[in-house]
């Protein structure tokens, strides 16, 4: 009678077929890889650029361009008071027959009128007509103003003192040897009192060597 065998234990699976294993599961994970395209394998969508059917008309724009100008300043005003002068009208003298020829001349009156010492205020002179004679006709010389606080209002006829020459005139005031300056006039006048000149002012002196004062009149029209 036979004697039956006993079942060999099952063998252990050895390094080769380990690697051999590991191997076939690789492929199939490579291989799952491709077809599905995962991982390196994925390929790069490349976009299809599609042809429109119907292309949309392109309308042009205009686009406005800005220039940048530079806007001219505007003047400002400033107000600033200004002081106008005040005018003063002085009147234009009238040109009359008559005027003052040259100008007052002082002088010590022991020159012409020795006999009338310091105490003595003498103005005199002569007139000549439009010939350079003199002019006794119908003419006067008037003396008037203030002298000292002292009102003076006095006329003389040329040709009447003969030491100052044909047509010599002369007022000889007494204690008035003063200075005076924008107080005595002088002027010419007609018979009627009508004048014949513009009136001047004379400046006298508090001095005995110009208590004498020349004034002349000449015509010259």
């Amino acid at each position: 009678m036979a004697t039956p065998r006993r079942p060999e234990p099952p063998k252990k699976m050895g390094f080769m077929g380990f690697v051999f294993l590991l191997g076939i599961i690789a492929g199939m994970v490579w291989l799952g890889m491709l077809i599905f395209q995962l991982g390196p394998y994925r390929s790069e969508e490349v976009p299809v650029m599609t042809t429109p059917t119907n292309p949309i008309p392109l309308i042009p724009t205009h686009t406005p361009r800005l220039w940048m100008t530079e806007e001219p300043a505007v003047p400002t005003s400033t107000i600033t008071q200004t002081l106008m002068p005040t005018i003063t009208v002085t009147p234009t003298p009238k040109i009359l027959p008559f005027i003052l020829f040259g100008e007052p001349e002082p002088m010590s009156s022991a020159v012409i009128r020795p006999q009338l010492d310091c105490d003595w205020l003498v103005i005199a002179g002569q007139v000549w007509d439009l010939q350079g004679e003199a002019a006794t006709d119908s003419v006067s010389v008037h003396l008037f103003g203030e002298l000292n606080g002292f009102a003076v209002d006095e006329f003389r006829h040329p040709g009447a003192e003969k030491a100052y020459g044909e047509s010599g005139y002369e007022f000889a005031l007494e204690g008035f040897v003063v200075d005076s300056e924008d107080s005595l006039y002088i002027q010419l006048v007609d018979a009627n009192n009508v004048p014949l000149s513009n009136p001047y002012l004379l400046q006298t002196f508090n001095d005995c060597q110009m208590n004498l004062i020349l004034v002349n009149f000449k015509q010259v029209r």
